[in-house]
C-alpha cells in the first residue's frame, strides 16, 4: 500500500464527505470547510508549480479549479477508534500542502483512491 496517492480534488471531497457521514471527524459537518482545505492544497502546489507558463498550463489544464486537480493525499494511519470507542478501520490522511488538513475516511474510500491515483513514472 502506497503512502501517498495523487488523487482527483472532487473524488477526495467526496472521501472527506463520506468520513464525516460515518462521524469520524467530529468536528467538520459543515462541509464548506473541505472545500476550503482543497482550495488552499490547489493554491499552494500552483505556488510550487515553477515558471508562470506553468502555472498557466495547469491552470488551463484544471479549468482553475481544485476538483479537476490531482492533489497529493497521504496515508498517516490506519486505526479503529472515535473518541476512544473502538470501529471498524478507516484511514487518517492529510493534504500535504501549507497549511495541511487532517482528515478521517472510509478504508474503501482510501483504497479507490489508491486504484485511481495515475501511475508515477
Amino acid at each position: 500500500m502506497s503512502s501517498t496517492v495523487y488523487a482527483k480534488g472532487s473524488d477526495i471531497y467526496a472521501a472527506f464527505v463520506r468520513g464525516a457521514e460515518q462521524k469520524y471527524n467530529r468536528s467538520t459537518d459543515d462541509y464548506t470547510a473541505y472545500e476550503t482545505h482543497l482550495a488552499k492544497s490547489y493554491d499552494y502546489w500552483l505556488k510550487c508549480a515553477g515558471s508562470r507558463e506553468q502555472m498557466r498550463a495547469i491552470k488551463r489544464k484544471t479549468k482553475g479549479s481544485w476538483r479537476n486537480a490531482y492533489l497529493p493525499l497521504k496515508l498517516a494511519l490506519k486505526h479503529h477508534h472515535i473518541a476512544g470507542e473502538p470501529v471498524e478501520e478507516h484511514a487518517r490522511v492529510y493534504l500535504a500542502s501549507d497549511p495541511f488538513a487532517v482528515v478521517d475516511i472510509p478504508m474503501p474510500e482510501w483504497k479507490k483512491l489508491e486504484k485511481s491515483c495515475p501511475k508515477q513514472k
